[in-house]
């Protein structure tokens, strides 16, 4: 299996996250090929005027851009070929402000293009990305639900959401999320614990 590792993991030593994402990568056998993202020193980039418009005349028009243009989206292009050639996908980062840090997001725009992430048909979009699936690990400073969302504490936990709706709009077969509260001392060794067991659980699942 083709491993994409994507994290965003600013605390590094003091990351409560990356030691999930350390014990995930313990628990995945040397028959897998591990490819690494840090978006971290390797940021995503954004849509400016230049690459917007580049992209809408390639992808939505179907045009043949010239070669500034295609300097202009080299980058989204190869994250989005990075992707295409794994065939699991694990996202890590904390949780910031209730939700999907914004360089997390942006490695989303970059990668969900039309025509290679998805398209459109008779019925309205699809994903294409059919056979591959997909595992968010990230922590929290607070006890959240991801029940539902709303505005009610302690339904606050958009990413478990997000995360979801971004993979399964690229049309992932399997999508699971795996999250800890970390704000509780009396509490932390045992989210930790539950949820490093359940990371475990996923994959032996996908035997990995």
């Amino acid at each position: 299996m083709n491993i994409l590792i994507v994290k965003y993991l600013p605390g590094r030593e003091f990351s409560n996250t990356a030691e999930l994402l350390n014990y995930a990568k313990e628990n995945i056998s040397k028959n897998n090929i591990i490819e690494e993202l840090d978006l971290e020193t390797s940021p995503p980039p954004f849509f400016d005027y230049g690459i917007l418009m580049s992209y809408y005349k390639r992808n939505y028009q179907g045009k043949a851009l010239s070669s500034d243009e295609n300097a202009k989206i080299m980058a989204m292009d190869k994250l989005t070929k990075q992707l295409s050639k794994a065939d699991i996908v694990i996202l890590a980062s904390p949780m910031h402000n209730f939700g999907m840090p914004g360089i997390v997001k942006l490695w989303f725009d970059a990668v969900m293009q039309k025509g290679i992430a998805f398209d459109y048909g008779e019925k309205g979009s699809f994903g294409k990305f059919k056979n591959k699936k997909a595992l968010t690990i990230f922590t929290s400073g607070g006890e959240y639900s991801c029940k539902q969302v709303s505005t009610d504490y302690p339904e606050w936990d958009t990413y478990s959401f997000l995360s979801k709706i971004l993979f399964t709009f690229m049309g992932f077969k399997e999508i699971e999320v795996v999250t800890s509260s970390t704000s509780n001392p009396h509490n932390k060794e045992k989210n930790m614990y539950s949820a490093k067991n359940r990371i475990e659980e996923i994959l032996k699942n996908w035997k990995l």
